[in-house]
């Protein structure tokens, strides 16, 4: 892995206040990031704010105590380079270990909606201009599959508390515009279970800048059977909404209570 050149962008602290909105030591050593959770979701949970991240652009986000422990939450925005920025410019902070909270379509026969899924491998189908010049199968031949560490403690956790806990193959894909049927089907022929579209960034910058991250998700969509865009029955509704709103509060049980923290 080549680690980013974050340390020659500038004065790290003049860095972190424009992306961040924060001075470094306001960062917590224990950070959940999340493209589109929204942060009240996860405000709700917590008990004193300690420093809002509201900069002009880039990322906003908060930190805060729950349980008794400092916890920064940053809301990135969709899309690998927004995952891989905002993790360059923590790891100028105390920022150590790091979880990402997000969703993925489930390809396996396996999944359910709303049943959470754990990486254990994730590949690079990132850039919407390589699908238009290669091709949707060259990229997904092209990948090269990342083989990543699924945290035992965090699996016993979720089982413990909501059952359902599946650990699989994962495919970063790049433009939602390419999901057609043929296409995931072709995905699915090729051994990955889900795909979704920050997990390889996330995973890549987190070993490039030595952060010991880790992924939650929940399945959102079934794109081969109950596709994003189909509308969905109250017992599907049901289980959407239930993780949605539990996601917020398990990953800060978890990151808040991790012993590598």
């Amino acid at each position: 892995m080549i680690r980013p050149p974050v340390e020659a962008l500038g004065d790290p602290g003049r860095v972190v206040v424009t992306v961040l909105g924060c001075r470094p030591d306001e960062v917590a050593p224990r950070v959940v990031v999340t493209p589109f959770v929204p942060l009240s979701s996860f405000r709700r949970h917590v008990e004193d704010v300690m420093a809002d991240l509201n900069p002009r652009f880039f990322f906003q986000g908060f930190t805060a105590v729950f349980q008794g422990v400092a916890v920064t939450v940053v809301h990135t925005g969709v899309g690998p380079s927004r995952v891989g920025d905002c993790l360059a410019a923590l790891a100028l902070t105390p920022a150590r270990k790091v979880l990402f909270v997000g969703a993925v379509g489930g390809l396996a026969d396996s999944l359910e909606l709303g049943d959470w899924f754990l990486p254990e491998a994730v590949a690079d189908g990132e850039g919407y201009t390589r699908y238009v010049r290669e091709g949707f199968r060259r990229v997904v031949d092209g990948a090269h599959p990342l083989e990543v560490q699924v945290p035992e403690d965090l699996r016993r956790f979720l089982e413990d508390r909501e059952g359902r806990v599946h650990t699989g193959r994962v495919f970063t894909v790049g433009p939602v515009s390419f999901e057609s049927e043929e296409n995931l089907r072709f995905l699915k022929i090729r051994g990955y279970d889900a795909l979704e579209m920050e997990l390889s960034a996330f995973y890549s910058a987190c070993q490039a800048l030595s952060l010991d991250g880790a992924a939650l998700t929940y399945v959102s969509d079934l794109p081969l059977r109950s596709s994003l865009w189909t509308e969905k029955t109250p017992v599907e509704t049901d289980a959407l909404r239930t993780a949605w709103r539990a996601a917020p509060r398990l990953a800060l049980e978890w990151i808040s209570s991790s012993v590598d923290g």
